[in-house]
């Protein structure tokens, strides 16, 4: 929900924030001591250097995890806004898609778990980004919470290519798969296999409904025990053509 991403992105951002005021405050304890020995006339050319090279770490620390924090905040502002609009877009897609990771982070970091996106930097789409943002999210949770049960390092792919004026999406991971039984059902309302831990059962089917419903599109998944999960979602005419 979007109070889970402002409460995560809140929690993440905290850490480039404090490292940077740690920096700038240990820069402003030097400024002050270099201004003091300037003043007593006691400022040498080993305490210039010291200052030089201390102000330029400093300054590098305090850039660097300014710009994580910014990267973070442009992430959550535009997460934010496509999650509580239906208006359709124009974006890059290889972008939006490191976005939406981004913001999934602060939970993908309690994990060993790795994510890796594969997409043409240049691929641009027209579609609805919210609706994309719950597709992507929802596979990365059912990953997290039934494909790596029991897993310490689990791993992710999610690969975006052009299918004719559409796009093909491919999302797998190397978890612990499921039986036809499962794999049938995992689009039914209600239907999960954690109802006494508070699954709900609607996320895969949300996303069934946003991809055949509201993008028009297709999505189909594979799996067998011991053999990982593949999703191949279908969005047809949502290439941006040059």
């Amino acid at each position: 929900s979007l109070g889970q991403l402002v409460a995560g992105v809140a929690h993440e951002i905290n850490t480039p924030i404090g490292i940077g005021v740690t920096a700038a405050s240990h820069l402003q304890h030097e400024a002050a001591q270099l201004q003091q020995a300037l003043r007593d006339g006691r400022l040498g050319k080993v305490a210039l250097e010291h200052f030089v090279e201390t102000a330029t770490s400093s300054a590098h620390l305090v850039l660097a995890n300014l710009a994580r924090a910014s990267d973070l905040v442009r992430s959550f502002k535009q997460v934010a806004v496509d999650q509580s609009s239906e208006q359709k877009r124009s974006f890059l897609l290889g972008e939006y898609l490191d976005e939406i990771l981004l913001s999934l982070r602060p939970r993908l970091k309690r994990s060993r778990h790795q994510v890796e996106v594969e997409c043409d930097p240049r691929l641009a789409v027209s579609t609805y980004p919210g609706a994309l943002y719950q597709i992507i999210v929802n596979l990365v949770i059912n990953s997290l919470v039934h494909g790596f049960d029991g897993i310490d390092i689990g791993h992710i792919h999610i690969q975006a290519q052009v299918d004719g004026e559409g796009v093909l999406l491919q999302y797998r991971d190397d978890g612990v798969g499921m039986d036809d039984g499962t794999r049938q059902r995992i689009f039914d309302p209600f239907f999960t296999t954690r109802r006494t831990e508070g699954g709900s059962g609607l996320g895969m089917h949300l996303v069934f409904n946003l991809v055949t419903q509201l993008l028009k599109g297709s999505i189909e998944c594979t799996s067998a025990p011991g053999q990982g999960v593949r999703f191949e979602v279908r969005l047809p005419g949502v290439v941006e053509m040059p």
